[in-house]
């Protein structure tokens, strides 16, 4: 797929291992307040479990297990963990619409793209939906409810750019594209989740958080758009942006939690700090919490590294394979793999 001069640093591998860890961290913080109205600052925010939905303490919603479909799909492929192929996707595809079957939370878009997928699927004499299946559906839900621009593409983004960190970065781009495409298709969700994506491929490789990275991927008529969407959040805090099922919603209230604690500050300590505040500050948004929550520590967690999600919070970390926190650590660092030098592998740059 790509040739590597050099492999990821120590430091670049614990800040990949962090995008997942943070946005499952945030992803649990935030489910128990779901689908309820902005949280008061006088009352607290943790990781408490219940919610609507009846959440365990520490534990992951559909942002995170869509995730891990997506990095244990890079791991099956052929061609160096590359997303962009047909065999890759039609992974995607098959174990989504797999856990869709036992999960009480999936976004409304996506359920119905799951379903149409799955109806497409058995009129072709399959069982489980593939690939093109998926796409076909996204489509005709895009042409039924054309102004529908859900968020459910962007909370797993940070997933789809992990294997092409030392690639090109088109080919993070196409990969982003081919699996959003998958369940969503509006240009606000492609768009935004490009922006993210590549903030999120960009803090790992730098620790740097800059969203505006990625604006020249972004169609040349639209680039003003979503700079005014970026500088907007800048100026606000979570809580004004209500519409967080939306995907531009979402975008600016995870941008406007970050921006409240930029620039970050040195030190592991008051980096933690950081990482509670922001994701704390998303959390109190309300509404669609957890996609807002695992998009803010998404973002984060490849700036900051694991380590900068409190000690607590990861011990209490589980869900949807039966994972717990070794195992996802695992699972990104075999996703890494092929990017890891034996130089790379003793250094503790």
């Amino acid at each position: 797929m790509n040739t590597r001069e050099a492999g990821l640093s120590a430091a670049q591998r614990r800040r990949a291992v962090g995008a997942v860890v943070a946005a499952a961290s945030g992803d649990a913080l935030g489910a128990p307040y779901e689908f309820q109205p902005p949280v008061l600052d006088s009352e607290e925010i943790d990781m408490i479990g219940g919610g609507v939905l009846g959440w365990q303490p520490g534990e992951w919603t559909d942002e995170t297990a869509m995730a891990i479909v997506v990095l244990e799909a890079s791991l099956a492929s052929a061609g160096d963990h590359d997303l962009r192929i047909e065999t890759a996707q039609d992974h995607i595809a098959r174990e989504w619409y797999s856990w869709s079957l036992g999960t009480p939370d999936i976004g409304t878009l996506t359920s119905q793209v799951v379903r149409t997928a799955a109806a497409l699927a058995r009129e072709d004499g399959h069982y489980a939906p593939r690939a093109r299946d998926f796409r076909a559906a996204a489509a005709s839900a895009h042409e039924e409810l054309p102004a529908s621009a859900g968020n459910g593409s962007l909370m797993r983004v940070h997933a789809s750019v992990l294997p092409y960190l030392l690639s090109p970065e088109e080919h993070a781009v196409e990969a982003i594209d081919a699996v959003c495409r998958l369940t969503h298709v509006h240009p606000d969700t492609i768009e935004a989740s490009t922006l993210w994506g590549l903030a999120v491929r960009h803090a790992i490789l730098t620790g740097e958080v800059d969203l505006r990275v990625g604006l020249r991927h972004v169609p040349e008529e639209r680039r003003e758009l979503w700079s005014e969407r970026i500088a907007e959040a800048e100026e606000s805090t979570p809580v004004m942006f209500r519409r967080n099922g939306w995907v531009v919603g979402a975008f600016q209230a995870a941008w406007a939690a970050i921006s409240q604690i930029t620039p970050i500050p040195e030190g592991k300590f008051d980096q933690r700090d950081a990482m509670v505040a922001a994701l704390e500050s998303a959390a109190r948004a309300g509404y669609d919490t957890d996609t807002v929550t695992c998009i803010t520590g998404a973002l984060l967690g490849a700036a900051l590294g694991y380590k900068a999600v409190p000690p607590e919070w990861r011990r209490d970390l589980f869900g949807w394979p039966g994972y717990e926190l070794a195992e996802l650590k695992g699972l990104v660092e075999r996703v890494i793999a092929p990017m890891v030098s034996d130089s790379a592998e003793g250094s503790g740059a």
